[in-house]
């Protein structure tokens, strides 16, 4: 059989193909190879549409729409990334039922700072209160006077006097009830105001070992109820106060009381109101929670407060000790106004006059009380330090005082109602005085003078109220009071509503509202606004980014793996990545299994020719 040279090539060219198990032989990609195919199949649009486009145009086409797409994505991205950097908030309101709800802590403080009984107690016993009162009225303190002659200033030269002559929780508490059990003087915790109140007490504290007073149940019955007597007996005879009208506060009979989380510093010249005498008093309150974000998103803290680590943070009380740090600072003392911490109790008030008691002699012997001018430097620096803190907040950004993240408030609803009835005060002192066991306590009172004039006429009239026949029925009912007994029911009637009172505070519901920051941009929002981004500029997703993963992988992987590097001559288009190679030389390897070398037509085809390329064959070789 005769195979003409074309004939014999086509044969040759058709059988002489290597099979793909050789090991001599693996398909190797390159680099470029690789990007090209995963490119084609790519579920970005436009990068796919890059890979398979054959015309140049096209091509340039979509490789500029892919640069604008992802210089517009990484645009959006930025501006996600800094909205996300802001750490925004927002504020929403949630209502919690059916939790128990902490009871707060109650602080009470007598408008009225001294006791005028043991005031005149202490007169008589002490002359340095009455030398004081004597130096104030006869010296000359010019612009300070008032400040000097106020309680204030009694404090700050007296010291010691000033806790004698305040109000003692003993005294004053007549009757206390909690949640329907009686509590006792011992339950409050003494709180010392040296500017306004002196003596103030704070129920449920939780400073010492009382535990927490959880509420579940409303109402005035199982709130707190007290009954407390004001002390506001008359003045000394001839002897009269003088009104400051420098004051916004003073010269006025009740209680101060504030409201406020347990733990917490007491401020009730800030923060409380007014609860008058002769009323009982309800204050019916809604807890309210306040949870704010920690950083980044905000600047809260749950640490105590730092300055005083007895009392929870609160940002008010945390300024207030920061004036007072700032005091100290520039005047060298401290004032009685604002808080102290136990490390500056050593250090002297500001409004103090050092040595007074020598000074007092020596103007007095002299007889120079009224031409001499006192002038107290450092009570000037804190009147002037004071005033420019008050005008000027700028000194909070140096204090570091942050908001807790955690606080509690309570909403107040305040009524009042005419109390007690003339009907029944009889039995009321009896009652709170313990009369009947043993009268020592109201002999020791000035409210004494109320009792016995009530006692008088009941005790006159009991015979007729315990032997009811019609004449004494009718002698009851219908004969007039003679104006002497008139006169002591409307004296004791007075004494009463100037000193007692009833206050009730108690939870009027068990729902609590919580005010809670929620991050207004978090880690979810931006993720699903940069996928959005992604697939609204460039069609990228999840899967996407996997196959660029898988991309990087097999780059890598070409970077440290070595690899014969052979033509892959089952493509049909001649070449590795695709595109077809126009060789001028071609190898050809043989092998022992095919066919067509045993054949006759292949004898005058030598075998040392294999392996040589085409231009090297002799010029009679059959291809």
């Amino acid at each position: 059989m005769k195979f003409s040279p074309l004939g014999k090539f086509n044969y040759f060219h058709d059988h002489l193909k290597m099979p793909p198990n050789d090991s001599r032989r693996k398909t190797h990609k390159t680099a470029m190879a690789i990007v090209q195919e995963l490119g084609s199949e790519s579920n970005a649009h436009g990068l796919a549409k890059i890979a398979m486009s054959r015309k140049t145009k096209r091509k340039v086409m979509w490789s500029l729409l892919v640069i604008i797409g992802f210089t517009a994505a990484a645009i959006h991205l930025s501006f996600l990334v800094i909205k996300y950097l802001q750490y925004n908030v927002v504020e929403v309101s949630e209502m919690k039922d059916g939790m128990p709800v902490e009871f707060p802590s109650v602080t009470i403080c007598n408008t009225q700072a001294m006791s005028l009984t043991k005031l005149k107690q202490r007169m008589n016993e002490i002359p340095d209160i009455n030398n004081w009162i004597n130096f104030i009225y006869n010296a000359k303190f010019g612009e300070h006077f008032a400040r000097v002659e106020s309680i204030q200033g009694f404090y700050e030269n007296l010291f010691q006097e000033a806790h004698n002559v305040g109000h003692e929780i003993k005294d004053t508490l007549l009757h206390c009830r909690f949640n329907q059990r009686p509590c006792f003087p011992h339950n409050f915790t003494r709180y010392f105001d040296g500017k306004n109140y002196y003596n103030c007490y704070t129920f449920n504290s939780k400073l010492g070992n009382e535990g927490m007073q959880y509420m579940h149940t409303t109402g005035p019955q199982h709130g707190l109820s007290i009954v407390m007597a004001l002390d506001n007996d008359d003045p000394p005879l001839g002897g009269y106060g003088v009104y400051n009208q420098e004051s916004n506060i003073e010269h006025t009979a009740g209680l101060r009381v504030q409201v406020h989380a347990p733990e917490t510093m007491p401020s009730p010249m800030d923060h409380g109101f007014d609860i008058p005498p002769g009323y009982s008093s309800s204050v019916g309150l809604k807890a309210v929670m306040n949870s704010r974000k920690a950083y980044p998103y905000g600047n809260c803290t749950y640490d105590r407060l730092t300055r005083f680590p007895k009392y929870r943070n609160t940002i008010f009380s945390c300024f207030q000790l920061c004036k007072q740090e700032i005091v100290i600072r520039e005047c060298q003392c401290r004032t009685s106004g604002l808080p102290s911490t136990p490390e500056q109790q050593n250090l002297s008030y500001c409004g103090t006059f050092h040595h007074w008691q020598t000074l007092f002699n020596q103007l007095k012997r002299t007889g120079t009380f009224n031409k001499t001018h006192l002038y107290n430097q450092r009570l000037d620096c804190e009147v002037k330090v004071l005033h420019r803190l008050s005008n000027d907040r700028s000194y909070e950004a140096k204090c570091e005082c942050f908001q807790p993240c955690q606080e509690t408030s309570y909403q107040k609803s305040i009524s009042l109602s005419y109390w007690p009835l003339e009907f029944y005060q009889y039995n009321a002192l009896q009652t709170f005085y313990d009369i009947l066991e043993d009268s020592k306590r109201i002999n020791n009172s000035f409210m004494a003078e109320a009792y016995y004039n009530l006692h008088e006429i009941i005790k006159k009239y009991e015979p007729l109220a315990q032997n009811m026949t019609e004449e004494n029925q009718q002698q009851i009912l219908h004969s007039n009071i003679p104006m002497s007994e008139r006169q002591k029911q409307a004296r004791a009637t007075q004494l009463i509503h100037q000193n007692l009172l009833r206050l009730n505070v108690y939870l009027e519901d068990l729902s609590v509202i919580e005010f809670k920051q929620m991050a207004d941009y978090d880690i979810a929002d931006l993720l699903s606004d940069i996928g959005g981004t992604l697939g609204l500029w460039m069609g990228i997703s999840i899967l996407t980014i996997m196959e660029l993963v898988e991309l990087a992988i097999r780059l890598v992987a070409i970077l440290f793996k070595s690899e014969n590097r052979y033509p892959d001559h089952n493509d049909d288009h001649g070449s590795a990545n695709g595109i077809l190679e126009h060789a001028s030389e071609r190898t050809i390897y043989p092998h022992d299994t095919y066919g067509p070398f045993s054949q006759p037509e292949f004898q005058s085809f030598e075998k040392n020719d294999y392996g040589r390329t085409t231009n090297e064959l002799p010029p009679d070789s059959p291809i």
